[in-house]
């Protein structure tokens, strides 16, 4: 009942978000405008390689290599939880396309071309695809995977995902509140398929059964 009430919290958060996005509030635009310009701000060449590699392989790659590392390594524990992130994934990914589409916010315009460390999407801009991902897998891992070492291995996801986070603002593809609006949908959908994991109990019986 804890996930249902939480993925219902933090849905409504977002459709708070959704409607004062689509609605242009002045006073919220002019924030989201001078957090962008302050956090899309190049600080070197090292920073701004960490950064460009975030934002390339801190999604895709980096989060297939840990469903893997579950499959392979985690034991019945992470067994599940690569499960979870499957079936959450695999619903976040179009719903984020529908819910970009119907809002259609234009991608931020930085205040230089050197400030566009990364060529822009083609795609509108809110929620945060990049966000909406890499959040929902550290919650679930946050949620699921935290008996004794595993929480090590979830905290150092979660790290990565905030710099993922930071990474699209930062490289000028996403205003704040995109990451926001990507954060909150990504931990209610993690929420909901928890909360959800019941009707799993075939799946994670199978499991169980495995030797390793």
């Amino acid at each position: 009942m804890r996930y249902v009430i939480a993925s219902a919290i933090l849905f409504t958060f977002f459709i708070i978000l959704s409607f004062l996005v689509v609605s242009n509030n002045n006073e919220l635009t002019k924030w989201d405008n001078s957090a962008f310009e302050a956090l899309n701000n190049p600080h070197g060449k090292i920073v701004n390689k960490v950064m460009i590699d975030l934002t390339k392989y801190g999604r895709e790659v980096v989060w297939i290599a840990v469903m893997a590392l579950l499959v392979v390594f985690g034991k019945k524990d992470g067994r599940k939880v690569a499960v979870l992130l499957t079936l959450t994934f695999l619903v976040l990914i179009p719903v984020g396309t529908i819910l970009k589409d119907t809002i259609d916010r234009p991608r931020p315009v930085p205040l230089t071309e050197d400030h566009l460390l990364i060529k822009n999407d083609t795609d509108p801009s809110f929620p945060s695809g990049h966000a909406t991902i890499v959040s929902a897998g550290s919650a679930i891992l946050l949620l699921k995977f935290h008996r004794g070492k595993q929480i090590i291995f979830s905290i150092i996801l979660t790290i990565e995902s905030i710099l993922v986070d930071y990474s699209r603002i930062y490289v000028g593809n996403h205003y704040p509140l995109d990451v926001m609006g990507g954060i909150l949908l990504g931990t209610a959908f993690a929420s909901a398929i928890i909360a959800s994991s019941k009707y799993l109990t075939p799946i994670f019986s199978r499991i169980d059964s495995m030797k390793r």
